[in-house]
């Protein structure tokens, strides 16, 4: 038994913020039903794939998105079939959808209409910029979401152009916290009863993020200062900060002056230790940059980044991190012992791995149930099974090509 495992959750949406809050229940339990168009969610088409050969049914997104939910196809645009998607409400605890505003009233399957069918119903709309304000048509992506609600004027060098985050990293972002305004309201609905409409804006989840963005905020609001680019490139202008080389790759360094004793430790320089004794304010003191330069490279040079990592960070607290490869985190001793990584067997794709949960629980947590669904997988099991139709409905519906 799992903690979600009572709740059922349709799914409306497509790509990849939106299934990744539908994941987040299904990953606990929830009976997550994803509702695609006959021709499929468009993640489908995206990569990777297995020895690089397109496939609609082993799409490495796709099936990391939707493990553990069972898939229906349904074409909303055709009324008939709204009417099927309405005797589904009933059964339902949670509607996550991504439409542009509007569209679901449209379709008469606004709130309203949903919550008359069942009072205590939580309907979750992600959209770029809302149901609402001058922006709420606008369409958007990842790089909008970070471009008009991050700090992507802080990203990249000063000498060149802004630059977004690599690959879809603020829409996953985007879908946790989906998850998260969604599952309190579902808390509201089960035990006060009131059905609740959670509006989550793409670009509002990323302006109020930990990452960097609420701090470049809060600056501007208290100082008038705005985001500045600064280089990525290691610098030792007065202590070591930024990413430097190693003898296996890069490490990571953060140094401020409190921790300049951490890094004295590690270095273990008996010139260092008598310039720093004889200075007390040698961590602020610019010409202290070169005389560090001296022995940190060295020293970084015949470590390789994991030495670098337990010499300084595990054993003296100075923050110097690997930068690892995929590789080395999948087979890193640490996330192995975890169980962080899971394999998935799936009809198509066939056993693959794949990242797990960023948590764990006692008891009632995540559990791989099933592969991610093939298209229509469940039709006849929801269609005919639980709404009454017979095979022969289902499979006029289904060369009509609106199911």
């Amino acid at each position: 038994m799992q903690v979600l495992s009572d709740v059922r959750v349709l799914e409306l949406c497509d790509s990849i913020a939106g299934p990744f809050a539908g994941k987040c229940f299904a990953d606990f339990g929830a009976d997550v039903l994803k509702i695609e168009p006959p021709q499929g969610d468009p993640a489908r088409r995206y990569g990777p794939f297995p020895h690089d050969i397109p496939n609609p049914e082993a799409s490495g997104l796709f099936l990391h998105l939707n493990r553990n939910k069972r898939g229906l196809t349904l074409d909303l645009q055709q009324e008939s079939v709204r009417q099927l998607f309405l005797q589904l409400v009933p059964s339902a605890d949670i509607i996550l959808e991504s439409f542009a505003p509007g569209q679901m009233e449209r379709w008469g399957l606004g709130f309203e209409t949903l919550r008359a069918i069942k009072p205590s119903i939580v309907v979750g709309s992600l959209t770029p910029f809302g149901q609402y304000g001058p922006y709420a048509t606008y369409r958007g992506n990842d790089i909008t979401y970070y471009a008009m609600g991050g700090p992507m004027n802080g990203t990249g060098s000063p000498e060149l152009t802004p630059l977004r985050k690599t690959l879809q990293m603020v829409e996953a972002q985007a879908g946790q916290t989906f998850a998260g305004q969604v599952l309190a309201a579902f808390l509201v609905a089960r035990y006060q009863g009131e059905g609740q409409h959670v509006d989550v804006a793409g670009v509002e989840t990323q302006l109020g993020s930990v990452d960097r963005r609420i701090i470049f905020e809060l600056s501007y609001q208290f100082t008038g200062e705005t985001t500045n680019r600064e280089s990525l490139s290691g610098a030792v202008g007065t202590l070591p900060m930024g990413i430097f080389p190693c003898a296996d790759g890069y490490v990571q360094i953060l140094t401020t002056p409190a921790w300049a004793p951490r890094m004295l430790k590690t270095l273990d320089s008996p010139e260092l230790y008598a310039y720093f004794r004889e200075n007390p304010m040698a961590a602020l003191d610019p010409q202290t940059g070169p005389l560090v330069q001296e022995v940190l490279f060295p020293w970084l040079l015949t470590h390789t980044k994991q030495e670098c990592f337990e010499l300084a960070d595990l054993q003296n607290g100075w923050p110097v991190f690997p930068i690892n490869t995929v590789e080395e985190v999948v087979q890193d001793p640490h996330f192995q012992e975890r169980g962080y990584f899971i394999d998935i067997d799936h009809p198509v794709a066939g056993k693959q791995r794949y990242a797990g949960p960023p948590w764990r629980m006692g008891e009632g947590g995540f559990q791989v149930r099933y592969p991610a669904p093939l298209l229509g997988q469940h039709n006849e099991a929801i269609f005919c099974g639980e709404l009454g139709l017979t095979k022969e409905q289902l499979a006029r519906l289904s060369n009509l090509g609106i199911i």
